[in-house]
């Protein structure tokens, strides 16, 4: 069961403290495989984070927050999705040499290009039409279907080109990354269950999201050779794995409530947002140090 469920499916440095930013530089070295799969991977967490914000702006919750939080996911999903084709110096990106992953990139465009009319409009205006969620949302989970692909496609890739990565820590980046993915996917699902005419849908989405996040922490924390998820490298992201439960723990019992059927009062949503902003850059710091690793051993 637990095979099947993580089987399934930075913000860089601007999430990270200063310390552990400069840290991770120091040890990163231009166009490390590493940086690369993070940042692929962070896409995935930007596609669902877009949708969150829109729906939170939609329901007027935090909208402020919420806004920066839309305008800043589509500058940074936007900036990526050329980087990682042609690269880029600042994020330490070349161009990428991989025609499979650049296949699998382009199979992202179509929508991508969708998604992104809607993001621009609730960017533009400043408000975000509830009738325009349902369409956002759905496209939005097109688009991490097919960079979920292109990120399987690019840790595989670069691992096997690779002397300083091999395929399990590659695969063990992967899995991390898309931990900050589920944070924000579960968030959405609270928020867009509460004016859904069947929030049932959502529901499941959610138990799903919350489930394979539990499944893929303890993988994380243990390892589980059988999907090729290595065990932590080093106390660092050990402790950092610790954390990122301790964060977690908290936050599933809302989630369960949620998913059980319970009403999420707009107080309790805006916590809960708030809430899962710290799990998330404590995720983010993990993946980091999944990628400085590389470099460091």
């Amino acid at each position: 069961m637990l095979r099947t469920l993580i089987s399934a499916g930075l913000l860089g440095t601007a999430l990270l403290t200063p310390a552990v930013a400069s840290a991770q530089s120091a040890a990163i070295s231009s166009d490390d495989p590493s940086v690369r799969i993070n940042v692929a991977g962070r896409q995935r967490m930007l596609s669902q984070r877009m949708t969150k914000a829109a729906c939170l702006m939609a329901q007027d919750i935090d909208a402020t927050a919420a806004y920066d939080q839309l305008t800043q996911a589509y500058e940074l999903f936007t900036r990526t999705d050329v980087a990682l084709r042609d690269g880029d110096p600042s994020m330490r990106l070349g161009p990428e040499t991989h025609s499979d992953v650049i296949s699998a990139l382009q199979r992202v465009d179509p929508h991508w290009a969708t998604y992104k009319i809607i993001a621009e409009k609730g960017i533009d205006e400043a408000y975000v039409e509830y009738a325009d969620l349902a369409v956002m949302d759905e496209t939005g989970l097109d688009v991490l279907k097919f960079m979920n692909i292109a990120v399987y496609k690019t840790a595989r890739a670069w691992a096997e080109g690779s002397e300083n990565l091999d395929l399990g820590l590659a695969i063990t980046i992967d899995i991390a990354g898309r931990q900050r993915m589920l944070t924000q996917l579960a968030v959405k699902n609270v928020c867009l269950m509460r004016e859904a005419e069947d929030p049932t849908v959502y529901a499941d989405s959610l138990a799903n999201a919350v489930e394979l996040f539990d499944s893929s922490l303890l993988a994380l924390q243990d390892g589980f050779g059988d999907i090729g998820v290595i065990a932590p490298p080093t106390t660092e992201i050990s402790q950092t794995l610790r954390e990122v439960s301790e964060l977690w723990q908290p936050i599933r019992v809302v989630m369960d409530r949620a998913a059980d059927g319970d009403p999420i009062s707009d107080r309790e949503l805006s916590s809960l947002a708030r809430d899962t902003e710290l799990l998330l850059q404590k995720m983010n710091e993990a993946v980091g140090l999944y990628a400085a690793s590389t470099s460091a051993s």
